[in-house]
């Protein structure tokens, strides 16, 4: 850790990896360390300490938590580095003999980083601790214009293949007064769109209050524009919410709902509590009431067990459902689950050689959706603007990004547009 009296404010920066629940945290530690009296240093700024939020989710997410660690380390040698996250969970011995690392910080304990922090610089003799600051205004959702609102943590549905069940716990909902005053303060910091994040949010439950009449209660606070949700499972898309998305505006009319498979027998082995045709139907469902609702999806390729026959009827269910967009991942082993023992392991260059083939499927998928715009007229939340470049671009509330011609800084107004053609990140169009 860097040693000697500081005669500026200390630098703290974040590495965060995974979900939109570890971008909601990283940014809260940043706000209180903010508060404090840190300063939240830029990308490639030197640094007194830096939290490396990690991710278990699969090999390659565990892998880059690893190496993000040592890149920091070899940039700032003296930095306090500290690590939390669903990595310390997954294998915490194996996280605790990394030399590189200061501090380890279990999920549950998030919350006290700060505090861990503040400590370790109290212990340094030499070190004069940072002035609280008092004024407000810190940034924890950089750009004012889409801010993560997390309003639930931890998972009991226990996916044969997830690791997330043993490293965020059971189900716990936020108090609604909690999440609807972090709202208000978003509004009144001027964001136009808040992200409703968990790790299963169709499972919320404050008192008996559950995600519909939560969403509803957030669409009444003057100045939040839009509410998008995060991922939520099919069967937690009840009728209340259904109705919410037909008729309350300012529901984002996107949900992304993980299909994972399009075979029984594999949905089944992964533990999913619904087959390919309660999918399907839940899908019909929600389209016959939200015509324009845009759907996005998961999907994992190269499960144990899956024969090429299985993964072709995952593809055809995929192009017959006329997704949005397709998230493809294949299958990554991970200790602890049940899927890593299953027998008939899929060898890896057959795993490559599918999510090649769906991610193929799925690009022409996204074309076609943003092709389905032209001509149309659509509400763009712009959030970034280069007036020097002559150029905007932002998000339709379906999730579809387009840009336009623009001369002037227009970040986090909705600006309509006229959809002119698609392309290969989404769509082009021409300010109406």
């Amino acid at each position: 850790m860097t040693e000697g009296l500081f005669v500026r404010r200390p630098r703290a920066g974040f590495i965060t990896l995974g979900c939109k629940v570890n971008q909601y945290e990283s940014a809260r530690i940043a706000e209180e360390l903010w508060e404090r009296g840190f300063d939240i240093a830029g990308d490639d700024e030197p640094l007194d300490v830096c939290v490396v939020n990690t991710c278990s989710v699969t090999q390659v997410a565990a892998a880059k938590s690893r190496n993000a660690i040592r890149r920091i380390r070899r940039r700032c040698p003296r930095a306090l580095i500290v690590v939390t996250g669903c990595g310390t969970e997954a294998d915490r011995s194996a996280v605790e003999s990394v030399p590189e690392i200061d501090l380890v910080v279990a999920n549950s304990e998030k919350d006290r980083i700060a505090d861990y922090i503040l400590e370790r610089f109290a212990g340094q003799g030499d070190f004069s601790l940072p002035h609280p600051r008092l004024e407000g205004g810190f940034l924890y959702n950089n750009g004012r214009v889409r801010a993560l609102l997390k309003v639930q943590d931890g998972c009991d549905n226990f996916c044969s293949y997830c690791i997330i069940p043993y490293t965020r716990g059971k189900p716990r909902s936020r108090p609604a007064q909690d999440v609807l005053g972090e709202a208000r303060r978003l509004a009144e910091a001027g964001y136009r769109e808040v992200v409703v994040t968990g790790i299963c949010i169709g499972a919320y439950d404050s008192g008996g209050l559950r995600l519909a009449d939560l969403l509803g209660q957030l669409a009444c606070i003057d100045g939040i524009e839009r509410i998008r949700l995060s991922s939520i499972e099919p069967g937690d898309v009840d009728e209340a919410l259904v109705e919410l998305l037909r008729t309350e505006p300012r529901i984002c009319r996107h949900l992304h709902l993980p299909l994972q498979s399009g075979d029984d027998d594999i949905l089944r082995a992964m533990n999913r509590p619904y087959t390919a045709a309660e999918y399907v139907r839940i899908l019909h469902r929600v389209r016959s009431a939200v015509p324009e609702l845009a759907v996005t999806t998961d999907v994992i390729v190269g499960f144990p067990g899956e024969t090429e026959e299985q993964f072709r009827r995952t593809v055809e269910l995929v192009e017959s459902l006329r997704f949005a967009k397709v998230h493809v991942f294949p299958f990554s082993p991970r200790r602890g689950t049940p899927a890593v023992d299953m027998p008939d392991q899929v060898p890896q260059k057959e795993k490559d050689r599918r999510v090649h083939e769906l991610i193929s499927v799925s690009a022409k998928l996204q074309r076609d959706f943003a092709e389905g715009y032209v001509g149309r007229e659509v509400g763009v939340l712009v959030e970034g603007a280069r007036p020097k470049d002559g150029w905007a671009e932002g998000l339709t509330d379906t999730y579809l990004r387009v840009s336009f011609p623009c001369s002037e800084s227009l970040e986090g107004q909705i600006v309509k547009v006229r959809v002119v053609r698609a392309n290969s990140f989404g769509a082009e169009g021409e300010r109406v």
